[in-house]
């Protein structure tokens, strides 16, 4: 799951940005997490948190364009999603100053913004897939995701279960999460799984192909379960 995030000065903009969100195709691999008017909490919409950035470019009154903050707040390297929305088709050549997604005009169209929401989750998950550098008793080591069955943690430390290894290091779950491509969903607030590798989701648990059982929470269940079935892509 995505995490998405508004900057709009207009309320009634912000909110009809977020239903056509919630009405995408995509709805289900992206939550709308904030949405920021250009005041003081401005900079929450920027947070670590936020994969993808829907910014308006002409803010009101306030002096700084929605092109100036990205420019300023969003880091060049980062893997955040921007895509700008504006009125203003003048903008349309700014836009380049910064890294962006994509560039959808006022009145938005569904469909724009489907194809916007699309390509700015390819391209995290492209993202995602790359291998991830761990650093475990004293060596940096190299996993690809796809070979990730589970990862557990406990206080400070996760445990990176592969197939035929276990890999503990210094590192927070919600990092972790935010590393792993979509097929990883958490069952439990200490457990986080490849679906790929599950072979029977219950009410209480979850049993894998080699048969190990982990716990699902009933806080994680039903985003679990609405999770498994889009993975698999079909139910009976």
């Amino acid at each position: 799951m995505f995490h998405a995030a508004i900057l709009e000065d207009d309320p009634r903009q912000a909110e009809s940005l977020a239903r056509m969100i919630e009405a995408s195709p995509c709805a289900s691999r992206v939550e709308i997490v904030g949405v920021a008017q250009p005041a003081v909490s401005l900079a929450e919409a920027f947070g670590d948190g936020v994969d993808i950035l829907f910014v308006d470019i002409q803010l009101g009154e306030a002096r700084a364009t929605g092109i100036d903050l990205v420019d300023a707040l969003v880091p060049r390297d980062g893997s955040m999603q921007v895509i700008y929305v504006s009125g203003y088709l003048e903008y349309a050549s700014d836009v380049y100053r910064t890294k962006h997604t994509w560039f959808l005009p006022k009145p938005v169209e569904q469909n724009a913004l489907d194809a916007a929401l699309e390509r700015a989750i390819d391209n995290l998950e492209q993202a995602q897939q790359q291998p991830l550098l761990v650093r475990a008793s004293g060596s940096l080591i190299q996993i690809l995701p796809q070979n990730i069955v589970y990862v557990e943690s406990e206080r400070r430390k996760v445990r990176i279960h592969e197939r035929g290894r276990v890999i503990e290091t210094y590192a927070k779950m919600s990092d972790m999460e935010a590393s792993l491509p979509r097929q990883f969903a958490r069952c439990h607030k200490s457990f986080l799984v490849n679906m790929s590798f599950i072979s029977e989701l219950r009410a209480r648990d979850l049993v894998l192909l080699d048969g190990t059982v982990l716990p699902v929470s009933q806080r994680c269940h039903k985003a679990l379960q609405r999770c498994f079935i889009d993975h698999v892509g079909r139910s009976v």
